[in-house]
């Protein structure tokens, strides 16, 4: 029997009856494993021999009691929780995830001599069943369904915050190519889309801006608009160089994207499929709000087509119409492919920003601050019920997160420390979908913790203490490290201070930086004891500038770049050029509603910040005494 696959088709809802059982849709490779008395070949999809790619999973096969099989099934890298994700499946490829690599498989189409296409579906999985045990561990385990009531089984899988189930129909035959024996019901709209283009980096990102994609119909590539998030940096990188190797002269789109896109696209021959999910298709026939996955080699590019959902298959009109809504719902309150609950929970008053529109800021602006966090242990503020209700510090992240968040162990004084890490832009949506309103970053990485790449004199100004009052104290600060030969970069804090930063090659551990640091601002309050203190009560300040040395001590943070505040306004900390910084600057009109339109088209102000090399040297380590001349 040669490996041909049965495809579902989309539907809006799955079915109901009791003639139809229902699995979860796996997101991964779909993999067939032939087994013959020579060995085991693993065959993608389109036919092409997968043996050497997923070595684990053939010796795993290779050791079932058969020597004459086809099993069908997909190659998945299974998360802690139980859930798939084809973005570590990507990564497997670098060496990550090796070990949670899986093979579930649905279905058997030959066993010991004896072809089973034309047997019914429920004959299959039973023979399956016996075949590889119903283990639920190991490389190889048996894909389990439940029978009827797919409405609770697709309820369940959208509530865990799975991909979907396959609903299939009892008593059918195997039959290669899409069938209406087999149906798809998806929690979010993901589909694959041809590659035909991308836009450059802008600021610190890396590799592309955003890739410009599209599908077949019939022989015409069709635009579908552009994807910007949802890729690491190596990642980025990587794409790039590849896409660099297909430039073409010619949008391979027709018609080609209109506007800018149109004159200032990179156009790349249409070989690459990239699997995407999103919100939803807009009126006009884009992707709303999609994010990349990762690139399918299992597809060839000219076989991707726009895939419609096509009417329930059963059920009454009123079950149905609710079914549609609730799917719709589903859809739109997924944020690069996190499950956004309670999205219509308002976390700030004026303006009126919800958890949905907190979770989309955080999508929209993924390229900007993840450079500025990724790698760092951080704190957040949690307001479980916005900013109308009570919010909590948390240090310590010893409380369920969602799995894109990476959890890290840090020995500290009398005990071990448990943080989170954010490294992707599903992990900034986490955030979001946590209720978190503050993100606040260490001043190192975790790969060299006891090493900062960075310093924060965090400048604190006092009731009575003026806006121009506190840029005059930037620019100051500014000027005193340059005469230590530091180089320092301004942002706002999401309130009325600034935090100045000073990069670092990571050289010195915390005990040096927090001694500068401190020496530091002592001298500027000793140089102008009227203007600055170092004295951390709020009583008989009010006229003063606090230099908040503190922020450089281990285990204190900083609020991070592009984080929103957990303050009416929804006021966001974004970094400034120091041409920028003026009197007349408002910092109050930096907020999650205005941020994202800002920066959409504007330079990143911190140019030269990622490419600094400075250390404290001797000469500034001895701060003190050069700032008493």
């Amino acid at each position: 029997v040669k490996y041909q696959p049965q495809l579902a088709q989309l539907v809006k809802a799955p079915p109901e009856g009791a003639d139809w059982i229902h699995e979860l849709k796996y997101d991964g490779y779909r993999i067939g494993a032939r087994i013959t008395g020579s060995g085991v070949t693993l065959i993608s999809r389109n036919g092409h021999d997968w043996t050497a790619a997923f070595p684990e999973i053939a010796h795993a096969v290779r050791r079932l009691r058969t020597r004459d099989a086809l099993l069908d099934g997909e190659v998945c890298v299974l998360l802690p929780e139980g859930r798939t994700s084809f973005q570590a499946l990507q990564n497997a490829s670098h060496g990550h995830h090796r070990a949670a690599l899986v093979y579930f498989v649905f279905d058997l189409l030959r066993l010991d001599g004896r072809d089973l296409l034309t047997d019914a579906i429920e004959e299959r999985k039973r023979a399956l069943k016996r075949l590889v045990g119903a283990r639920d561990s190991g490389r190889i385990r048996y894909a389990d369904h439940i029978a009827g009531d797919g409405r609770s089984a697709f309820a369940e899988a959208c509530r865990l915050g799975l991909e979907g189930i396959v609903s299939k129909r009892l008593g059918q035959p195997y039959q290669p190519g899409k069938r209406v024996g087999w149906l798809k019901t998806k929690c979010v709209q993901r589909q694959e889309f041809v590659i035909g283009g991308f836009t450059d980096p802008e600021g610190s990102r890396q590799g592309i801006g955003a890739l410009l994609v599209g599908y077949y119909e019939r022989d015409r590539l069709v635009f579908a608009g552009k994807v910007g998030t949802g890729f690491t940096v190596r990642g980025a990188r990587d794409l790039r160089s590849t896409l660099d190797r297909l430039e073409i002269e010619a949008s391979p789109f027709t018609p080609p994207p209109p506007g800018w896109l149109g004159r200032h696209a990179h156009w790349v021959k249409p070989t690459l499929v990239a699997e995407v999910v999103f919100a939803e298709w807009t009126s006009d026939g884009l992707v709303r709000h999609p994010s990349f996955q990762g690139l399918r080699a299992d597809k060839r590019a000219e076989s991707v087509v726009r895939e419609r959902a096509a009417p329930p298959a059963s059920g009454r009109k009123k079950k149905t119409s609710t079914r549609r809504r609730a799917s719709s719902a589903a859809e739109r309150s997924t944020v690069a492919g996190i499950t956004i609950t309670h999205p219509d929970r308002v976390m700030y008053e004026r303006p009126r920003l919800t958890k949905l529109d907190i979770a989309r800021y955080y999508e929209q602006m993924a390229s900007w601050m993840l450079p500025h966090v990724q790698g760092r242990p951080l704190t957040l503020v949690r307001c479980g019920q916005g900013l109308g209700g009570p919010c909590i510090f948390m240090k310590h992240s010893k409380l369920w997160a969602p799995p894109a968040l990476r959890r890290v162990k840090i020995q500290e004084k009398t005990k071990i420390g448990d943080y989170l890490i954010a490294d992707t832009v599903e992990a900034l949506v986490s955030l979001a979908q946590m209720d978190i309103l503050e993100i606040h970053t260490w001043n190192t990485r975790i790969d060299r913790v006891e090493h900062p790449d960075r310093l924060v004199i965090d400048l604190d100004p006092g009731e009575q203490i003026t806006w121009p009052d506190v840029v005059a104290a930037a620019v100051e600060v500014r000027t005193l490290l340059e005469t230590l030969d530091l180089a320092s970069y301004v942002k706002t804090t999401g309130g009325r201070g600034l935090h100045v930063v000073v990069p670092l090659a990571r050289r010195q551990e915390w005990r040096a930086c927090l001694e500068f640091a401190r020496a530091f601002a002592d001298a500027l309050a000793r140089h102008d004891p009227s203007r600055y203190t170092t004295d951390f009560g709020k009583k008989g300040r009010a006229r003063q500038i606090l230099v908040d040395y503190l922020r450089n001590n281990r285990t204190n943070t900083s609020i991070a770049a592009f984080s929103t505040r957990a303050r009416a306004g929804a006021p966001v900390s974004v970094p400034l050029a120091w041409s920028e910084l003026g009197p007349s600057l408002d910092p109050a009109s930096f907020t999650a509603e205005s941020v994202p339109a800002r920066f959409a088209r504007r330079p990143d102000p911190w140019t030269g910040y990622w490419n600094t090399r400075q250390s404290l040297s001797s000469r500034a380590l001895k701060a003190r005494q050069q700032l008493d001349v």
